[in-house]
């Protein structure tokens, strides 16, 4: 492990690493989700179920994805049958591809419904044919709510999903500047897309003044945090 895997590994906590994993890779750098899989898969190797039921769910190259499913799967079952766990309804909606358990743990403020379901809706009904305009404006207002409770708890993914709505007008009237500060919050917390999209909005003018050296700053901390070697030694260069 690098130098700096292990400091990222020192630092995290069980929690955070499974947030990273449920994230995806491309909500964090490299690294960190390469931290945080290792993580959890240690926790998931000592018997923890949440950690093996994450693990078994989310990485297919898991040698023992199938012993740590049905090690840990009544446990998360009863997590969210028993208790209405929302965390353990969204991950057994990603086994079974479920609706209707991606719902129910939505409804119970997992952020990763809120965000997912949103996601699939507003596809659904931006691509939908038969839908009147009237439904879809009706299906894009509610998807709106979801992103805005997922932002609600600092979540960097709801940010980049609410700035895209106030940028295209998805539920909301259109409002490039909120849409900047939405991106800018995704941005400070790591989030290599809302670095891609300050730096859009600055290059393009859209809710913030043009700025071609801003612009440029965010696209190459967006290539660092992805892993550009380049791009992290323009950055410090420029300390």
């Amino acid at each position: 492990m690098s130098v700096l895997f292990s400091a990222l590994f020192a630092v995290l906590t069980s929690a955070d690493a499974v947030v990273t994993l449920l994230n995806s890779p491309s909500a964090s750098s490299p690294g960190a989700f390469a931290a945080a899989r290792e993580f959890v898969e240690k926790d998931a190797a000592e018997g923890k179920p949440l950690q093996q039921f994450v693990i078994g769910v989310l990485f297919e190259d898991c040698k023992d994805r199938a012993v740590y499913l049905d090690a840990s799967r009544e446990k998360i079952r009863a997590m969210a049958e028993k208790k209405n766990n929302p965390l353990a309804w969204y991950l057994l909606s990603l086994e079974g591809n479920d609706l209707s358990m991606l719902r129910r743990a939505a409804a119970g403020g997992n952020v990763q419904a809120l965000n997912a379901l949103g996601t699939i809706a507003t596809a659904e009904a931006i691509g939908s044919k038969k839908l009147s305009s009237d439904d879809v404006a009706k299906i894009l207002r509610k998807c709106f709510g979801y992103f805005s409770r997922a932002a609600a708890m600092r979540d960097a993914n709801g940010f980049i999903n609410l700035g895209a709505c106030y940028m295209r007008g998805l539920g909301c009237t259109p409002d490039p500047a909120l849409a900047f500060e939405c991106f800018r919050s995704a941005a400070e917390l790591g989030h290599p897309e809302g670095m891609d999209n300050m730096s859009a909005c600055y290059e393009l003018g859209h809710g913030v003044k043009k700025n071609e050296d801003l612009s440029l700053l965010w696209k190459m901390r967006a290539r660092a945090v992805r892993g550009d070697a380049a791009a992290a030694k323009w950055l410090r260069e420029r300390r």
